[in-house]
């Protein structure tokens, strides 16, 4: 695929990802004051309740919205109307200079917390391996809730945000309609975890976490692989995870085979700077 191709096809699933988290209960969606609108394309984040980037961005900026004046106009007037900054997420270098000149020019700034986009397109299924005698296994529908409070436990996940993703993972498994999760047991015990979020062509791999007293034994690499794996043999070739720059996460996808293809930016407008 081409850079564009790719960013398209991950854009799309990420905002599945995202989407599916924050719709659907409607406690939470009341309490946090979060909607999901699409605008011209756009796939537009909010929350009224909850401060800065997780779940206030528009998603699909250049890739599959266009990236024209009517696009930010667009933008610009939803997030007036629940008064709220403007912030849009794009791939670098998928979207080119001159998207971001355009953001520029209607008084847009970046902004501090990008993240990383490991891609891998397989030509054959990862091996399995001997990991410490771990094992892993796919967690079957009933044990949604189960699995979701396993994975805050290993992000060490609390309080409102926390509930956000534990729900959207409970919600999700038990539809089994776009996340399969599973579990790496090491003896009796619960050691890590991993979501593959399937939009096709994409695979995003998601919940990646180990157990506190668990890391640092490769258990991590044995769960992308088994997420690999099982994409591979129901037709995916594309692959991606997102991290923090660098991270031990990055270092373990460069492991098995994912380059560091895109750089997720925002460029954001806070409200007060609004004039329509």
């Amino acid at each position: 695929m081409s850079a564009t191709e790719l960013a398209v096809a991950i854009d799309r699933c990420a905002a599945l990802s995202m989407r599916l988290h924050m719709i659907g209960d409607r406690t939470i969606e009341r309490d946090l004051g979060l909607t999901v609108a699409r605008r011209r394309g756009l796939v537009c984040l909010a929350s009224t309740k909850v401060p800065g980037a997780l779940f206030t961005r528009a998603l699909g900026f250049g890739t599959f919205a266009p990236a024209t004046q009517r696009v930010v106009d667009e933008a610009l007037r939803h997030y007036e109307a629940l008064g709220l900054p403007t912030r849009f997420e794009f791939l670098h270098p998928a979207i080119g200079r001159g998207a971001q000149r355009l953001l520029e020019r209607n008084g847009f700034h970046g902004e501090d917390g990008e993240y990383q986009v490991h891609v891998l397109e397989p030509r054959r299924p990862p091996r399995v391996r001997d990991v410490a005698g771990l094992r892993v296994e796919r967690v079957p529908q009933r044990r949604a809730l189960w699995y979701a409070r396993l994975a805050s436990a290993g992000f060490e996940s609390k309080g409102r945000i926390g509930r956000v993703f534990e729900r959207g993972w409970t919600r999700q498994l038990r539809a089994g309609r776009h996340a399969v999760a599973f579990v790496g047991h090491a003896g009796r015990s619960p050691a890590a975890t991993g979501v593959l979020v399937i939009s096709r062509p994409a695979g995003g791999l998601y919940s990646g976490s180990v157990m506190p007293s668990l890391r640092g034994l490769g258990f991590q690499n044995e769960m992308i692989r088994a997420r690999v794996r099982y994409g591979y043999e129901r037709g995916l070739r594309l692959f991606y995870a997102m991290t923090d720059p660098e991270s031990p996460s990055a270092r373990n996808l460069r492991d098995e085979g994912f380059r560091t293809r895109f750089e997720a930016r925002r460029y954001v407008r806070d409200a007060t700077t609004l004039s329509f």
